[in-house]
């Protein structure tokens, strides 16, 4: 759990100077992209080069041919509040095979805790995430003290590639830092320290990143608004919600931090899968 937060002094209409390089631009975006992209290149052209065994890879394609193109459906995120807070607990039982049922329910998303507005976007615009984070943002305007590391929305995304994208689109949204948060290029020190004297309004990064920087208290939860959840889907057509890679992390997130956050009566953070 965060630890105690204590408000800074600084007014909600504080920005930071525009001479400060916080951890959203370490490095420009294009670089980050190129350095992701020649990594995950070198990794699949080394797994390339171990496998010699031409013969295995030829009945291998034969039998995928024979059984004929695997058609995965494309992810569509639901509209009803109710339908995404039952999506995410059938998602999260899968995290936890082994959960009893009443276990379960104790966890369990419910549409309460899920976020509404009352001008709500269409969903099936193109803008739909920033017209939500704009609203959240534009309404805790003026309502709470800026306290470093505390960002208004939270997105959480499957890879570092998907975070440096949404970035690009969130920037113009707020005049304070907006911060990537993921684990390649930047250690996690990096992160502590910066969020210790950040002032944020927009926080993007994968579910490990965000988990241990919640988890140590140095992103702090006191002025949330929204967490939005990014169900885009990779070239793999994988969704963060259902990702090996990502589960345990993100419900983590949700089971041992945000649920029990959400019954403090001073936090009013609220989830929405986009």
């Amino acid at each position: 759990m965060p630890k105690d937060i204590s408000a800074d002094t600084l007014e909600d209409d504080f920005a930071l100077d525009g001479d400060f390089a916080p951890a959203s631009d370490h490095g420009s975006d294009q670089e980050e992209l190129v350095n992701i992209k020649a990594q995950t290149k070198k990794r699949q052209l080394d797994g390339s080069a171990s496998n010699t065994d031409s013969t295995a890879k030829k009945k291998k394609k034969k039998k995928s041919e024979q059984r004929g193109p695997r058609t995965i459906a494309k992810f569509a995120t639901p509209q009803s509040l109710e339908d995404q807070a039952q999506l995410w607990n059938r998602c999260m039982q899968k995290a936890y095979p082994g959960i009893a049922q009443l276990e379960l329910d104790d966890i369990s998303m419910q549409p309460k805790h899920m976020y509404k507005t009352q001008d709500e976007p269409d969903h099936a615009s193109a803008s739909y995430l920033e017209d939500l984070v704009k609203t959240a943002v534009s309404s805790g305007k003026g309502k709470n003290k800026i306290t470093f590391g505390a960002p208004q929305v939270l997105v959480i995304c499957s890879s570092a590639l998907r975070v440096i994208d949404l970035v690009k689109q969130l920037r113009p949204l707020t005049k304070r830092a907006v911060l990537k948060l993921f684990s390649r290029h930047i250690k996690i020190s990096e992160h502590q320290k910066l969020l210790k004297s950040t002032a944020l309004d927009i926080a993007v990064g994968t579910p490990n990143r965000i988990h241990k920087l919640l988890d140590e208290g140095d992103l702090k939860v006191n002025r949330l608004r929204l967490v939005a959840i990014d169900c885009w889907q990779d070239e793999k057509m994988r969704v963060v919600i259902d990702m090996d890679d990502t589960r345990a992390d993100l419900f983590a997130i949700w089971r041992d931090i945000l649920l029990p956050a959400s019954a403090n009566p001073d936090y009013g953070f609220k989830f929405r899968l986009v």
